[in-house]
C-alpha cells in the first residue's frame, strides 16, 4: 500500500497546510499541545512581570493622578496637601501684598512629630538626635527619658502608654499630623526629613494600588482596605511570635535573593513587622496604639512587649482581610491568581484554617474578623532598612556619579538594575546647601537674631561646595530592591545570626562634617530665612511647638537643650564620641580651659552623689544599730 507523503511537499498550497494544521489541532494530542504552549507562555510572561508589578512605580516616577484615591472612604490629609505648603496669608506676606503681620498669627499646615523611646541620653542617643537635627527632622519628643522601670515588662507598658498619651494630646497633636516613631539609640538617619515624607507618600500610592487590585471595592464603591501606617519590615520574626504565622507574603518573589531551595534567613524577602520603626497619620496611629494598649493590659499577645502586641494586631488585620477575600467568588480572579503565581485565596484560606486551629475565639470564619488599622510594611526598605539579616552584598555604600559602574552591584533578581537615586532626593536641596547671605537675604528686615558662639569660623564651619549634588556623596543602598533608605535600624541581632554588611555609623555621608552641619542647623533661627519663617506664622516649620537644638519630653513637655550639662548630651565623653574631632566642647570650642572646667564639674557631681550615698548608708547603719539595741 502506498503511503501519501504529499504533506511534506514544498509545493503544497498554504490553504492545504492550514487545513492540515487545523485538523491536527482538533486531535486530542493537538489540543493538549496548544494548551500547554499557551499556558507556558502566559506563565512565563506573568512570572517575569511579577517583580516589576510588585514595585510598579519603583517609588521614583509616579503620576500625580492616583486612581485609588477616589475609592477611599477617608482620604489621608497628607496625600491631599503637601507638608509645609503655606497658607494664602503666608504667600501674601512673602509677596509683599500684605504689609502688616496680623496679631497671634498661627501655623496652619500639618505638623510632623518625631518620637523616640529612650530611657537615658546615652552616647548612641546623642548620635541619633544629632543626626536628626543635621538632616532637619522635627525636634525629638523623648518617651520614657530618665525613667526608672522595675522590669522590662513595666518599661514596655510605660513606653506604650506614654506614646499613646502623647498622641492623644490634642493641644500638640492634630489628627492630620504626621508621626514618625523610631528607636532612640539604634537609629541612623541618612536622608533629609522632606525626603522621607515624599518617599512615604510614594509608598502609600504603590501600596494602595496593590490593595485595590487585590481586594477591590465594597458595595458603596470605596476601596475595601487601604494603607496609611507603614512599619519597618524584618526578615526574621522577632521572638518567634506565633502571630508571625499569619502574615502575608512579601510583595517580592521568594527568588529575589536566590533560586536555591535551601536558603538562609538573609536570603528571604522581609515580611515581618518591625515595631521599632513606624510612620503614619496621628489619628490612625492613635487608634492602633489604643488597641495595642488594651491587648497589653489584657495580656492578649504571646509576650508582654510592644513588638508582640503590634505583631498580633497586624496578624489579626491580615486574618480579617483573608476572611473578606475568601467570601468573594470571582472566576476571573481565580484564573488570574493561578496564572500569576501570586498569593491569593488559597493562602488566605490556609491562614484562616490555621487560625481556627490555634485560636479558641476563632472557631468560625466570621470570628476571625478584626478592625482594620490600615497597617502595612515597607517591604522594599524605602523608609526603614534593618541592618540585621542582610546578605553581604545587599547593602552597599554607593556614589551615583559617572565615576562608578553601578551595574556591577545589581543581581539577577534585582528590582532596579540601574540603582538610581530616588526622585525625592533628586528634587531636594544639595546635601551641603546653605544660604549665601552675601548675595541675597530672604528676610524682609535688615536685622535678625544673633548668637555669638555660632558666628562663622573657618576651622569649625568649613563644608564642601554648597552645590555638590547628592549623586556625589556615598549613600547606603539596597542593591536588591534598589531603595536608598531614609533611616537605618542598627538594632543588634541574635548572636547566632550570620555576618552581614560591614557598615558603621561613621561611614554615613555626613560623618566628617558633623560639627559644621550641626552648627548650620543651630544657626538657622538667627539667619534671615529663620527670621522670615517665624514672621509669617511658622507655616514652613515642622513643629508648631517650636524649639531648635534640643528635645521635648513627652510626659512633662519640658525642653532640654542639646549639648548643655543641664539638658541632654552635655557631658564631655558624650560630645567627644559624637563629634570625634578634638575641637572642644560644643559651642565653647575656642574657650581655653572650658574642657577642664566641665570635667571638674562632672567630677564634682560624681563626688557629691557619692557623698550623698555614703551619708545615706551611714544613716541606715545608725538606725539599724538603734533598732538592734532596742531589741
Amino acid at each position: 500500500m502506498a503511503v501519501d507523503l504529499d504533506y511534506l511537499s514544498p509545493t503544497r498550497s498554504p490553504k492545504e497546510v492550514g487545513g492540515a494544521a487545523i485538523q491536527w489541532v482538533c486531535t486530542r494530542r493537538g489540543r493538549a499541545m496548544v494548551l500547554t504552549v499557551f499556558l507556558c507562555t502566559v506563565l512565563m510572561v506573568m512570572a517575569g512581570m511579577r517583580n516589576q508589578e510588585a514595585l510598579s512605580s519603583r517609588y521614583n516616577n509616579i503620576s500625580t493622578y492616583y486612581p485609588w484615591t477616589q475609592h477611599l472612604p477617608s482620604l489621608p490629609n497628607i496625600i491631599q496637601s503637601p507638608f509645609k505648603t503655606p497658607s494664602e496669608l503666608t504667600l501674601q506676606l512673602e509677596n509683599g501684598q500684605v504689609d502688616r503681620v496680623p496679631a497671634r498669627l498661627k501655623k496652619t499646615t500639618p505638623n510632623f512629630h518625631l518620637i523616640m523611646p529612650a530611657e537615658s541620653d546615652t552616647i548612641d542617643f546623642c548620635k541619633t538626635t544629632a543626626s536628626a537635627m543635621m538632616l532637619n527632622y522635627p525636634p525629638v519628643t523623648a518617651v520614657g527619658l530618665r525613667g526608672n522601670f522595675e522590669s522590662d515588662e513595666k518599661r514596655q507598658r510605660e513606653i506604650l502608654q506614654r506614646t499613646l498619651k502623647y498622641l492623644s494630646n490634642k493641644q500638640f497633636v492634630k489628627d492630620h499630623d504626621l508621626i514618625l516613631i523610631v528607636d532612640g539609640e539604634n537609629t541612623w538617619f541618612q536622608l533629609p526629613s522632606n525626603v522621607i515624607v515624599s518617599q512615604y507618600k510614594r509608598l502609600l500610592v504603590d501600596a494602595n494600588v496593590r490593595l485595590l487590585k487585590r481586594y477591590g471595592r465594597n458595595k458603596d464603591g470605596y476601596q475595601k482596605f487601604n494603607q496609611t501606617i507603614v512599619f519597618g519590615a524584618d526578615k526574621q520574626c522577632q521572638g518567634d511570635d506565633k502571630a508571625c504565622g499569619y502574615v502575608a507574603h512579601s510583595i517580592f518573589s521568594d527568588n529575589l535573593y536566590t533560586t536555591e531551595t535551601a536558603r538562609r534567613i538573609s536570603q528571604m524577602p522581609a515580611k515581618f513587622l518591625n515595631a521599632r520603626m513606624v510612620m503614619g497619620p496621628a489619628s490612625d496611629l492613635r487608634a492602633l496604639y489604643r488597641a495595642a494598649q488594651q491587648k497589653f493590659i489584657h495580656r492578649q499577645s504571646q509576650s508582654q512587649t510592644v513588638q508582640s502586641v503590634l505583631a498580633t494586631l497586624f496578624a489579626e488585620q491580615q486574618l480579617s482581610r483573608d476572611a473578606a477575600e475568601v467570601q468573594t467568588t470571582n472566576v476571573g480572579a481565580k484564573m488570574k491568581e493561578l496564572l500569576s503565581f501570586k498569593e491569593g485565596k488559597a493562602d488566605a484560606k490556609h491562614r484562616l484554617e490555621h487560625a481556627q486551629a490555634n485560636f479558641s475565639n476563632c472557631t468560625r470564619q466570621e470570628n476571625c474578623t478584626r478592625p482594620d488599622f490600615a497597617v502595612g510594611l515597607d517591604y522594599a526598605h524605602v523608609l526603614f532598612q534593618p541592618l540585621a539579616f542582610n546578605t553581604k552584598d545587599e547593602l552597599m555604600l554607593l556614589v551615583h556619579d559617572n565615576s562608578t559602574n553601578l551595574s556591577q552591584y545589581s543581581h539577577p533578581g534585582s528590582i532596579d538594575k540601574n540603582l538610581t537615586l530616588p526622585a525625592g532626593l533628586r528634587d531636594t536641596k544639595p546635601p551641603f546647601s546653605r544660604p549665601d547671605l552675601s548675595k541675597t537675604s530672604p528676610s524682609p528686615h535688615e536685622h535678625s537674631a544673633y548668637i555669638s558662639p555660632l558666628e562663622y569660623k573657618a576651622d569649625l564651619d568649613t563644608l564642601p561646595e554648597r552645590k555638590l549634588p547628592w549623586s556625589e556623596v556615598p549613600l547606603i543602598q539596597n542593591t536588591y530592591t534598589g531603595a536608598v533608605p531614609a533611616i537605618i535600624d542598627a538594632s543588634p541581632a541574635p548572636n547566632d545570626h550570620e555576618a552581614g554588611p560591614d557598615i558603621t555609623r561613621e561611614q554615613l555621608w555626613y560623618s566628617k562634617y558633623k560639627r559644621a552641619l550641626l552648627r548650620r542647623y543651630f544657626r538657622t533661627p538667627q539667619s534671615p530665612s529663620g527670621y522670615h519663617d517665624s514672621l509669617v506664622g511658622g507655616d514652613r516649620y515642622w513643629d508648631a511647638r517650636g524649639g531648635r537644638g534640643g528635645i521635648w519630653t513627652a510626659a512633662e513637655q519640658l525642653w532640654l537643650a542639646w549639648g548643655e550639662l543641664d539638658g541632654v548630651c552635655g557631658r564631655l565623653n558624650q560630645q567627644r564620641d559624637v563629634f570625634g574631632d578634638e575641637k572642644g566642647v560644643w559651642l565653647h570650642e575656642r574657650e581655653r580651659g572650658y574642657e577642664l572646667w566641665l570635667a571638674l564639674v562632672q567630677r564634682g557631681e560624681k563626688l557629691k552623689r557619692r557623698q550623698l550615698v555614703q551619708e545615706a548608708w551611714k544613716g541606715l547603719q545608725q538606725r539599724t544599730k538603734r533598732w538592734d539595741t532596742k531589741v
